[in-house]
């Protein structure tokens, strides 16, 4: 079964990278036929946004420390 994301789930790519909130989900996008994640997630005080197709992420568990979730991208 597949996950049903919702605004406000933390996030990961399941390549690997940083921890993200899904601030929005819809078709963004030009010609957009399904459903995109607009994601935000930060680098030390900056701010980054970007669209990802749903498929390409996965939740992080609620119980995972920030430390945590990157050690688990890295080995």
């Amino acid at each position: 079964m597949e996950h049903e994301f919702k605004e406000g789930e933390v996030v990961v790519l399941k390549s690997g990278g940083p921890r993200m909130t899904i601030e929005g989900i819809g078709k963004y996008g030009p010609g957009a036929t399904k459903d995109n994640a607009n994601c935000i997630w930060f680098e030390g005080t900056k701010r980054h946004e970007a669209i990802f197709e749903l498929s390409t992420l996965m939740p992080v568990p609620q119980n995972t420390t920030a430390t945590h979730a990157v050690r688990l991208q890295r080995g």
